[in-house]
């Protein structure tokens, strides 16, 4: 029936005297159906948002293709996931949606396909079955009551377990029945207008999606991608719906005014608008909000009316509901029925799966940016300046838009196959990849296993051997061939006494170490630590022996007992140095004093040797020729020298209390070198000009702090040691002697190193160099505390390293380095 209608006269300004009031049972909502009424020749309705071509095609051949490829693909399905044992599916669960228009309305077909699809799809949990009000033709109390009255009888022994409805009448309706008709079924409820909480007071288990238009945000970008455009013309019809929706129009708009014209069509029948717009300039726009019913009370569906005012522009034409999308319709930001349909399913399915209706909110509807391709042509809209996540509808016909599905579906077909081809494939390259690499991890297993110093053995409980590294090669010379499988004891007998620590090993599930071994290789003994590790993974028992050769720690550990005797030794030769110092300076005070009486020239002398009747020079004849004062000479060396040994032994002895200062390293190093040089001249050994000494020290050396005079006493100790060992050798390069003396900065500090190519030094030597009274020169000619007095200075004064290089036949080489640091 047509809508109630209030006179209207024409005017610019869109009438308010429906804004914010409530809707009652009795209002007409804002969608139509197609009307049978329609004109004969008007523009068949067209759905833009499910079309994939802009052609018609009619005839059993458009499907047959289709229908082929779906078949096979179905058949083939079903013959490969059919389950011929399963057992029969359990009855559906049912809803009941309540349509408030007629199923004509394309409104009314999204909104059901939607939830048919997402809600209760075929072979699904969920049977829905929709029922049809028809409130555009008749709204009354009356229709109401006469439509619940159908319900009930119809639903008399069918109770839905949920309520779905679309748009005001059915939720009007549902209000008022529901508790009624179906008392306490929840309910979700859709295309709501104007919704405030009042609407569904006192109806409890009630949720949904309201609908909401979008109009400024097609304004705004209808401004955006046409610049020239200074008019709006907003064309709304003035039903009581109408006038609603025109008022939400005009509070959306309002603040677009001071930057376009906002211009409202006036209520007169729908030809003379259509002349209206047809008479509209280039700087003009148009947007259509609901158009259902003209001055003259002729009905026409929203579609028609959209296609009809389009067709008419010369302008632009935007909207604002997804059905009036087609024709010359541009598009903008729409409400369609599938998205209020999307959300209803979802809060549908929460629902029946147990979910509180009330804890569930009631969502504001969304808009979606949809767009004409034509129009988008028509217009020169390109499609990179639309906002994102829009979508673009009736593209012209492709092969691959009208036939996507069966398309994917055959793609997806084959596409499983290829996948299913590359999963062998796969499958059967990791297996190789995995076969490879378990050889490559037992190879590098292997190679580390060799690679050690250690003897590694694998042995089982019973003490077969399981596992043969190379050095148990190298020590047994048996090859891993020759050894796996076989006892220990046959294969291996030096270490067959370590056999009972497997068995205890595995007991504890601790390792176990053996005593340690010593033999004796090439006359040099060789210490060797053992321990057994218990080995219980993967369901083997067994142990492996490890044999580690521990001489080179035996020997940091005697040059640690050795730093400690050294100490010792040193307090030792303090207090003989002090014991020694008072008698032998007696001696040497008496020496020096018999030299002295014997003196000519001195007065009491002269006058003693007269007193006994002779000269001085005749009692100095006498003791020449008795050999007297050669052997007063020989006393006051001999003197001399024992006084050198106790300097040295307190100066090995004696921790400096002098203070530390940055020293020029290379300063010390010339001095070093004059001295021994001039002061000792090498001369009791060799000739100095045989030597050929090299000074490499950089310029830019960090200067260390340390005591200059002690630094000068190391290396002349050094440069005295290397002239010595290059006294009578000849260097087998047929080099000069020579010795290189350098200084390099490292990160430990300032080494310095004193190097010969003399005849160098042999191991059991070598061990031994530090210690004090250790010298292999003649008795008489060294005191063996040299090396041992200098490796004091500079690991306990200075607290550096003192080490030794050199191999019998390459020369020796003495490094010694000096921490950086705060002079003290």
């Amino acid at each position: 029936m047509p809508a109630s209608r209030q006179a209207q006269t024409g005017c610019s300004q869109p009438p308010g005297s429906a804004a914010g009031t409530a809707p009652s049972p009795g209002r007409e909502a804002d969608h139509d159906p197609l009307t049978a009424g329609a004109k004969p020749g008007a523009a068949p309705s067209r759905d833009p948002l499910r079309s994939r071509s802009g052609e018609f095609r009619t005839g059993p051949s458009r499907w047959l293709l289709p229908s082929l490829l779906l078949s096979a693909c179905a058949l083939l399905g079903a013959i490969t996931f059919a389950d011929p044992y399963a057992l029969p599916a359990t009855p559906p669960v049912q809803a009941l949606l309540v349509n408030s228009y007629d199923q004509r309305m394309r409104w009314v077909r999204e909104i059901t396909d939607t939830l048919e699809a997402e809600l209760a799809p075929p072979g699904g949990k969920v049977l829905l079955r929709v029922e049809n009000m028809d409130t555009k033709a008749v709204h009354d109390d009356a229709y109401f009551a006469a439509y619940a009255a159908m319900l009930r009888a119809k639903y008399a022994t069918v109770r839905p377990a949920l309520l779905l409805c679309s748009d005001d009448h059915a939720l009007n309706f549902l209000r008022r029945y529901r508790d009624t008709l179906f008392p306490g079924v929840p309910v979700v409820f859709g295309g709501a207008n104007n919704f405030t909480p009042a609407r569904v007071q006192g109806l409890a288990g009630v949720t949904g999606v309201t609908e909401e238009h979008y109009p400024y945000d097609t304004a705004q970008f209808l401004l955006r991608v046409h610049p020239g455009v200074e008019e709006i013309f907003v064309i709304n019809d003035y039903t009581e719906s109408g006038r609603s929706t025109a008022a939400e129009l005009a509070e959306a708009l309002r603040p677009l005014e001071g930057r376009v014209r906002l211009r409202w069509n006036s209520d007169v029948p729908l030809d003379d608008l259509l002349r209206q717009v047809a008479s509209l300039g280039p700087e003009t726009a148009v947007l259509l909000g609901v158009y259902y019913s003209d001055a003259s009370g002729r009905i026409v569906s929203y579609e028609e009316a959209g296609l009809r005012i389009a067709a008419a522009a010369r302008v632009p034409v935007y909207c604002i509901m997804g059905f009036n999308l087609g024709g010359s319709m541009v598009g903008g930001k729409l409400v369609t029925g599938t998205s209020q349909g999307r959300i209803m399913a979802e809060m549908g399915r929460r629902i029946l799966a147990g979910e509180d209706p009330t804890a569930i909110p009631v969502r504001r509807g969304p808009g979606e940016f949809l767009f004409d391709d034509a129009q988008l042509r028509r217009w020169r809209i390109s499609e990179t300046s639309l906002p994102p996540g829009s979508e673009v509808v009736a593209r012209p016909f492709s092969v691959y838009r009208a036939y996507s599905r069966e398309i994917h579906a055959i793609a997806a077909f084959v596409a499983a196959m290829l996948v299913t081809i590359a999963a062998l494939v796969a499958v059967m390259r990791h297996k190789a990849r995995a076969e490879a690499e378990l050889r490559k991890l037992r190879n590098l297993l292997g190679n580390i296993l060799d690679s050690m110093p250690s003897v590694v053995v694998g042995v089982s409980p019973e003490g077969r051997i399981i596992q043969w590294n190379r050095q148990a090669v190298r020590m047994s010379g048996v090859e891993p061939a020759a050894a796996l499988g076989r006892k220990l004891e046959e294969v291996f007998p030096y270490l067959a006494p370590q056999l009972p620590r497997v068995r205890e090993a595995l007991d504890s599930q601790e390792p176990v170490r053996g005593e340690r071994l010593i033999r004796t290789e090439d006359g040099v003994p060789r210490y060797e630590d053992v321990t057994v590790f218990p080995l219980a993974a993967n369901g083997m028992e067994g142990a492996v022996i490890r044999l580690d050769d521990v001489t080179e720690r035996e020997r940091v550990r005697e040059m640690m007992i050795q730093t400690e005797r050294m100490l010792s030794v040193g307090g030792l030769a303090a207090g003989m140095a002090h014991e020694i110092n008072n008698p032998l300076g007696g001696i040497l005070q008496a020496v020096q004093n018999v030299l002295r009486r014997i003196e000519p020239g001195r007065a009491a002398n002269d006058e003693a040797a007269r007193a006994m009747g002779c000269t001085v020079e005749q009692v100095r004849d006498y003791l020449e020729r008795r050999g007297v004062l050669r052997m007063a000479a020989g006393v006051r060396e001999a003197g001399l020298r024992a006084a050198r040994i106790v300097a040295n032994m307190l100066n090995f002895s004696r921790r400096s209390t002098s203070s530390h200062m940055e020293c020029d390293i290379g300063g010390l190093v010339a001095t070093a070198v004059d001295l021994a040089a001039n002061d000792y001249s090498f001369r009791k050994n060799h000739d100095f000009r045989r030597l050929r000494v090299n000074v490499l020290v950089p310029p830019d050396l960090p200067r260390p702090a340390c005591l200059p005079t002690e630094v000068e006493q190391v290396l002349l100790n050094l440069l005295r040691n290397a002239a010595q060992a290059l006294a009578g050798f000849t260097p087998a390069d047929g080099a000069p002697p020579t010795i290189t003396v350098r200084a390099e900065h490292r990160p430990e500090g300032v080494a310095v190193s004193v190097a010969d190519n003399g005849p160098g030094i042999p191991p059991e030597v070598r061990a031994r160099v530090f210690d004090p009274f250790y010298t292999t020169r003649p008795p008489g000619e060294g005191t063996g505390l040299g090396l041992s007095v200098a490796f004091f200075i500079i690991t306990q004064n200075h607290k550096g390293t003192f080490s030794v290089v050199s191999e019998p036949g390459q020369g020796a080489t003495f490094t010694f380095t000096l921490p950086l640091g705060e002079a003290s």
